[in-house]
């Protein structure tokens, strides 16, 4: 006779998933040979005229990765590989377009480069319409919610205010990622692994800090691989003397000059050094401890702040969890420390970039009055200031939720104040213990580094993060309704 305690005993840990049909190995092979062919279209279709081009890149990704993940999802397998997709996009997109950037024509280079967002929404709509609804997580239709109302506000506030349009279409997509991708998280969540997913972020992680130490280690290599043909192509600058972008370098002089961060296959260490963390958060949940090394060593090449202030956040989380209350104590007095150490160490060594970023949050709340409702979707943050230097008198620059309090105003702040509440509510109540650090870790962690981040908000940076979230917190909802000993009690 099965007893309580034996079956408390015989739990399986939650990241170990739910039950589902697949051939790991197999499945991986193959939709990463489809993302090579993608990426295959994209480069032998980039002489074409910008509607040839897009329709093959269209057809490409249909066939490639979408009608497949019908498939998948029609049989209730395991979509690890397609949740992948968007973020091996991601972190290799500015290596195979460096080669065929100037051939690109403008029109088809903006779509092109947010393919990984293309894929991401389309897989979102082929679960809304394959997945059933019963034991769908609450949040779901929440979610659901915010982003009908952050979608219609902000295309109506783009036409009130005016906006350019790709400045708009380009905030419009860094806003409504977290809510996007945790969508995505929880629909698949029902047929797939947190874990497996878990690992497959490592994996990629692994792949891109071999690959930084080699750029940081290759003089020239991004100079004579046409990076500035790229930017140029993206409208963003190079500094003339290293014939690299600006934030290759970090704005701390270390040892008597600014040090070379390394970027790896993302081509920027603000993007790299946010992957690193969720891949560390990851690592450290499956006891990757090598890997969760590197990912600290790697983040510190890219002197990355956002993996740093990150880090923080996550052994507080810890020590709430784990630890007994002088340890708590302990945890968060040094997470505080450390933070004001890295502060004044950066005002009295760097150009400023720190207090640019706390700038512009500030800069958000104190035009607010003056612009309650906001001053309209894509008219602030860096894209807005690029081209027409500040001649809006908005302030606001690289602060994620800054950016969506300027330009959606009260009501950006009603709902995202909503959506990240509900949030970290849910990843609270998660059972397991190892699973809920995860879940209220990389929750607080993106809500921390957003706010000072601008760049945070982009599917490059937050993919990884609500996919992981998403798949964690709808796992364990699946996994109380099916077995009533799966019960845990809200952090508090």
């Amino acid at each position: 006779m099965t007893t309580l305690a034996s079956r408390r005993t015989r739990r399986p840990r939650l990241h170990g998933g739910v039950g589902v049909r697949s051939n790991p190995t197999g499945e991986s092979a193959l939709v990463l040979g489809l993302i090579v062919v993608l990426v295959g279209a994209v480069l032998a279709s980039s002489g074409f005229g910008a509607a040839t081009q897009l329709a093959v890149v269209s057809a490409t990704l249909l066939i490639a990765l979408t009608i497949p993940a019908v498939l998948q999802a029609r049989r209730g397998s395991d979509l690890t590989p397609f949740l992948l997709a968007p973020i091996v996009l991601s972190a290799f997109q500015n290596v195979y377009l460096l080669p065929v950037a100037p051939d690109i024509d403008p029109a088809a280079f903006s779509v092109i480069i947010i393919i990984n967002f293309v894929d991401a929404a389309l897989l979102l709509v082929v679960l809304a319409l394959t997945r059933s609804r019963s034991g769908t997580h609450p949040l779901v239709r929440l979610v659901t919610v915010c982003l009908a109302i952050t979608t219609a506000w902000g295309w109506a506030s783009a036409l009130v205010f005016g906006a350019d349009l790709t400045a708009a279409l380009a905030a419009f997509r860094n806003i409504v990622t977290p809510l996007v991708f945790l969508l995505l998280g929880l629909l698949a969540a029902r047929s797939t692994r947190p874990a497996r997913f878990a690992a497959g972020v490592v994996v990629v992680a692994a792949a891109t800090i071999a690959f930084g130490f080699w750029e940081l280690n290759t003089p020239s290599f991004w100079q004579d691989a046409g990076i500035q043909q790229l930017w140029n192509a993206k409208a963003l600058g190079i500094r003339e003397s290293t014939g690299l972008p600006g934030n290759f370098f970090s704005s701390e002089i270390i040892d008597g000059s600014p040090a070379r961060r390394m970027v790896s296959s993302f081509a920027d260490p603000v993007h790299f050094g946010t992957f690193m963390f969720v891949a560390f958060a990851a690592a450290v949940w499956l006891r990757r401890w090598i890997l969760a090394g590197l990912c600290v060593v790697a983040a510190s090449y890219a002197v990355s702040k956002g993996f740093l202030l990150s880090t923080l956040v996550f052994v507080a989380v810890w020590a709430r969890l784990y630890a007994n209350p002088v340890v708590q104590a302990l945890a968060v007095v040094t997470a505080l420390g450390t933070a004001v150490w890295f502060y004044s160490f950066s005002a009295e060594n760097s150009s400023g970039s720190t207090d640019i970023h706390i700038d512009g949050f500030l800069a958000a709340l104190t035009e607010l009055p003056s612009n309650p409702i906001g001053r309209g979707l894509g008219n602030s943050g860096v894209r807005r200031a690029g081209r027409d230097l500040f001649e809006d008198g908005s302030g606001v620059l690289e602060s994620g939720i800054g950016l969506i309090i300027s330009q959606l105003g009260v009501i950006g702040i009603a709902v995202f104040g909503v959506f990240f509440v509900a949030l970290v509510r849910a990843a609270s109540a998660v059972a397991d213990r190892s699973s809920r650090l995860v879940a209220v870790g990389l929750s607080l962690a993106f809500l921390l580094n957003a706010t000072f981040n601008e760049v945070a908000l982009s599917p490059n940076s937050a993919a990884a993060y609500f996919i992981l979230i998403g798949l964690v917190v709808g796992s364990d909802r699946l996994r109380r309704q099916t077995d009533p000993i799966e019960q845990g009690t809200s952090w508090k």
